[in-house]
């Protein structure tokens, strides 16, 4: 792999591994990053770019194409790629000189791409740099998914299915909260260190950090730098973890001494927390099928000084046999999902998914929580949990499997949510929960909490 020698060469060719190769973005930019010595500053540059381009990809090239006569899947991927480039520099960062963007533009496509490349990019940044105001949007009345799809860089089939949801102005916004910078929240590892003490290292650290006030043992990052490089991450003080994430661990609330199962585990930021909350006392199981991401729950346990979970490779719906043979007091399926409520995390799954990925994930979740409801006892919980924020994989699937299992029933999940979220947002009302990155400022969740009960012939 070439070595890149700056931050935008750098995402050139991390831009260019996502577009030929359909590479998920945060892979494309650590290999990339790996390959090279950036100082911090670049690889915060290049991550930028990265994360920027992928997120803004639709706009860009509807930009980009109201000042061409060639459609942008028509060039060469380094000329499109070049100009997605600079056209995010002129457009969403201030702080870049429009000469900076151009030129450092031009000059990447002269470098990688054909020998008319270079021209072609030169002309098409400077006039958009030139004549702003000749970038155009449907109108927002008479074409209200088209005008969100192209202004705020969503795929238009989703951008439908939220403007009959929510209505137009609510997409908008909802589009907006996902183009923003994701917040870096870490969760404090309890068995280790009390807030306040990590609070005082990372300010002696030089990391702008303040308590959560939505959740104890969670602290907000205004500048992350190289916290994940500091001996407070490898003494694993701390694990990265939303706010929205936290709340299902919660919702489960497990206690010392119980038997709890953890299924499609991985990467065990969820196990870990339960393991917190049960003083690290007790019998975890998690479970992942896929082998290589075992790895990561692994080396969050040994890091975080974890022992009370042990990490099973196997199918969720087909566990080994002397799995199935233990009752669990505690069952948590925070199950694969479309993802649509975490999109400003993930730039690239926007583009990823298609409306027709809900049909088989919708069976598969439905499987999942037949497996996970048969390793409950009775008078145990079940809690069903998902980062996306399609009805479909959520209420649908938890109402379907209630009319199909008189056993459970839905808990009330708001006495068991932690104070502050309760205090932040009282409006609530439901039994279960609903957050929304336009709302609540934290990733999109859906969690339910089931009991299981007595049943007498």
């Amino acid at each position: 792999m070439v070595s890149p020698k700056n931050a935008r060469e750098a995402a050139l060719l991390a831009l260019l591994e996502i577009d030929t190769k359909n590479a998920y973005a945060q892979q494309a930019r650590d290999r990339i990053l790996d390959s090279g010595d950036l100082a911090m500053r670049d690889r915060a540059f290049c991550t930028e770019l990265i994360y920027g381009v992928t997120k803004h990809k639709k706009t860009l090239d509807h930009i980009i194409e109201i000042f061409s006569t060639r459609p942008t899947k028509k060039m060469d991927p380094v000329t499109r790629n070049a100009l997605r480039l600079g056209v995010y520099q002129i457009l969403y960062l201030e702080e870049i000189p429009r000469h900076a963007a151009v030129n450092e533009s031009v000059a990447l496509a002269k470098e990688w791409a054909h020998s008319g490349s270079a021209g072609f990019v030169n002309a098409i940044l400077r006039s958009i740099a030139r004549e702003p105001g000749a970038i155009k949007f449907p109108d927002p009345v008479s074409e209200p998914v088209s005008y969100i799809s192209l202004r705020y860089s969503h795929p238009e089939w989703l951008v439908s299915r939220w403007t009959k949801r929510f209505g137009t102005e609510e997409t908008i916004r909802l589009c907006q909260a996902n183009n923003e910078r994701a917040p870096v929240t870490i969760r404090i590892n309890t068995l280790k260190i009390k807030r306040d003490m990590l609070l005082h290292e990372l300010t002696h650290a030089g990391i702008d950090a303040c308590p959560s006030q939505l959740v104890e043992e969670g602290i907000e990052l205004k500048n992350g730098g190289d916290l994940f490089c500091h001996r407070l991450y490898s003494d694993g003080m701390f694990l990265a973890q939303d706010t929205a994430s936290m709340l299902v661990a919660y919702a489960l609330s497990p206690r010392p001494d119980e038997c709890v199962l953890d299924l499609a585990a991985a990467p065990g930021g969820k196990s870990t927390h339960i393991a917190q909350l049960m003083d690290d006392r007790g019998q975890i199981i998690a479970c992942d099928v896929h082998e290589h991401r075992l790895d990561l729950i692994r080396e969050n346990l040994e890091r975080l000084g974890i022992s009370s979970v042990k990490v099973i490779h196997s199918d969720s719906r087909c566990l080994p046999a002397e799995i199935r043979a233990i009752e669990f007091d505690k069952v948590l399926l925070d199950t694969p999902c479309s993802g649509t409520g975490v999109l400003r995390r993930r730039a690239d799954l926007r583009w990823q998914r298609v409306e027709q990925d809900l049909t088989h994930l919708i069976t598969l979740q439905k499987e999942l929580l037949e497996a996970a409801a048969g390793q409950v006892k009775p008078g145990g919980v079940l809690v069903y949990s998902t980062c996306s924020l399609e009805p479909e994989e959520n209420l649908d699937v938890i109402s379907d499997f209630l009319s199909n299992h008189p056993e459970f029933s839905l808990d009330d999940i708001q006495p068991y949510l932690p104070k502050g979220f309760k205090i932040a947002f009282p409006e609530q009302g439901k039994p279960y929960v609903n957050t929304y990155p336009h709302i609540h400022k934290i990733d999109g969740f859906f969690i339910a909490r089931m009991k299981r009960h007595f049943i007498t012939v």
